[in-house]
């Protein structure tokens, strides 16, 4: 929805809060009910996996361009025991918590590096269950590698180093779970109606970090020195599905991997790491989802039409011939869209092929960020 200005001010004001979609609220599409289910850090257990997989029933189960999962056509009954079932598993970090809260915002970070867990961890317990954080707030943990520090969130903490506003550098610098929780609310408070740290600028919410963040416990936790990150230098296998969408076989394969001791993550990207998989996770996965060199590896697109009803095109379907006939797949990431909404567009360098009226797609390169 577009923004309207203060007249004393720079601002947005917006006429309600983002539509965002969680575990109990949903977005109402074409084909059911969309809920949306934020990891930790990407973090997802065998057990969350498999009901995900389940509750997506004959359709695949995606992942979205901020880490998330979801899973559409759902009943409003359906939604609601998925999200009931789920608040049963339990774990170190949970989907949604035993009292059925979930994340309000994504948490993204490194995937390859256990170094980010308990800051990433630590950040989404403090945001559970609050309904004043928008939902298109991005937040970042990287492990120095500067992996998601490249997607510019809103908030990025990097291990060892400084905190980053919409993807500019700060002079704030400290304990990682602190400073990411102490920036959260410097926004919150100079926001307004804003959605994003860029709609109100990075030096106005710079401004606004203090030295301390009054924790939920009543424990003030002090901004400062963080000792240096601990990268993770075991070997990893990163798995890519077609544009985000895991079957419910490729999930199998994937919870039982986790069972047998692999560290599952989620990433920005669309794609899945494992940690310490069995030495033959990768010949189980072949198949199911991209294991090597693919030309599907730069692209992405919408759900398209038949499942919103605001496509002009069957954009998934269209995609996938185009790959069949050599016509898609290349260096420079590309976006198949249904229509000029553009949802799901990653950040960066990226040509967007939009489906128009008339069925005909017309390619825009765009070198930044969108809004959706």
């Amino acid at each position: 929805m577009p923004a309207t200005r203060r007249r004393d001010g720079d601002t947005p004001v917006r006429a309600r809060p983002d539509a965002c979609p969680g575990a109990w609220r949903r977005h109402e599409a074409a084909d059911g009910a969309l809920a949306r289910f934020r990891p930790v850090g990407g973090a997802t257990g065998a057990a969350e996996l498999r009901l995900l997989a389940a509750a997506a029933d004959t359709g695949p189960l995606e992942l979205t361009s901020r880490g998330s999962w979801q899973v559409r056509g759902l009943s409003g009954q359906g939604a609601d025991d998925l999200a009931d079932d789920l608040s049963r598993v339990g774990g170190d970090a949970p989907l949604l918590d035993d009292l059925g809260r979930d994340v309000p915002c994504s948490v993204v970070a490194s995937p390859r590096s256990p170094a980010v867990d308990a800051a990433a961890r630590a950040i989404a317990d403090a945001l559970r269950g609050r309904t004043d954080v928008p939902g298109r707030l991005l937040i970042a943990v990287d492990d120095g590698s500067g992996d998601v520090l490249g997607l510019d969130a809103d908030v990025t903490v990097v291990l060892g180093g400084v905190l980053h506003l919409a993807g500019e550098p700060t002079d704030r610098t400290g304990d990682p779970a602190a400073l990411a929780l102490a920036a959260i609310e410097a926004f919150l408070a100079v926001r307004c109606d804003a959605w994003r740290v860029a709609e109100v600028g990075a030096d106005r919410v710079r401004e606004a970090v203090t030295g301390w963040y009054r924790s939920p416990g009543e424990r003030y936790q002090p901004v400062t020195a963080d000792a240096d990150p601990v990268l993770d230098a075991d070997p990893v296998l990163e798995v890519l599905p077609r544009l985000g969408e895991v079957s419910r076989d490729a999930a199998g394969v994937l919870a039982d991997l986790v069972d047998e001791g692999a560290t599952l993550r989620v990433t920005p990207w669309r794609t899945v790491v494992l940690r310490d998989a069995p030495a033959d996770a990768r010949a189980r996965l072949d198949g199911l989802v991209e294991t090597g060199p693919s030309p599907w590896s730069t692209l992405s697109a919408c759900v398209g039409a038949p499942r919103c009803a605001k496509a002009h095109t069957d954009v998934r379907g269209d995609l996938t011939r185009a790959i069949a006939r050599g016509q898609a797949g290349g260096l420079l990431p590309a976006h198949w869209v249904g229509c000029e909404r553009a949802c799901g567009t990653p950040a960066g360098p990226v040509a967007v092929v939009e489906g128009t009226p008339s069925g005909v797609y017309r390619t825009v390169v765009r070198a930044g960020r969108v809004s959706r």
